[in-house]
């Protein structure tokens, strides 16, 4: 039982890593490898999001019997209609955190600079920046 529709959408969404994956998905599908790569997440926990979105109905996981053989993910039509409202979200943190200077979003200035109006993604390289600038050495 959920309080309201948000809640349980949160519930399918939530984690680390699925708002990335969508956005990697959005508009092109992906293989598992070029997900790991960008990502930076282990193949298991890569895996487990997937199958958890895919069982959500977000995304469609097509097999190819090829040697070697491989798997592409991309978003389902409900998964896209997702991927708009968290463009939304994310246009709305963005404005949030505007007015709080003591909150940074990391990618905002990137993406404005791109022409890129969607969301960012916690790539290899934002983690080694987020490491570097902002946890600080005991």
């Amino acid at each position: 039982m959920y309080n309201t529709g948000a809640d349980y959408a949160l519930a399918i969404i939530g984690g680390k890593w699925k708002p990335a994956i969508l956005y990697l998905l959005a508009g092109h599908p992906r293989r598992t490898g070029e997900l790991v790569k960008q990502l930076g997440a282990s193949h298991k926990v890569l895996s487990d999001q997937l199958r958890e979105l895919t069982d959500a109905g977000i995304v469609n996981r097509k097999s190819f019997n090829t040697m070697p053989p491989h798997v592409e993910y991309q978003l389902t039509a409900e998964g896209e209609n997702l991927y708009a409202a968290l463009r939304y979200l994310n246009y709305w943190g963005e404005q949030k955190a505007a007015n709080d200077p003591a909150v940074k979003i990391m990618c905002t200035d990137q993406m404005k600079a791109a022409g890129d109006d969607g969301l960012c993604v916690i790539t290899k390289q934002h983690l080694h920046h987020w490491k570097q600038e902002i946890v600080k050495p005991d």
